[in-house]
């Protein structure tokens, strides 16, 4: 074998091996980005449904505070 040949062949190797590995390194990544978007889902899930319903109880509130203050109203024309 000529020394060409044998550089090729180690460089290809070289290659090879590093775009298995990389190839391997994504595959993992990937898992765990799937995991950590699903854990990720359940927090904000679980969080949601409070956050709603505070969200819900204020509105309430404000509505029935702007009720409360039209029937105690003045009018400016009775000045």
């Amino acid at each position: 074998m000529d020394i060409t040949q044998i550089v090729v062949i180690i460089s290809l190797l070289a290659i090879t091996t590093v775009i298995v590995w990389t190839g391997v390194y994504l595959i993992k990544l990937l898992k765990e980005l799937r995991i950590t978007v699903s854990t990720t889902n359940q927090i904000v899930s679980s969080v949601s449904g409070p956050v709603t319903s505070v969200s819900e109880f204020l509105m309430g509130f404000k509505n029935g505070f702007s009720v409360f203050n039209s029937f105690f109203k003045k009018d400016k024309k009775e000045k």
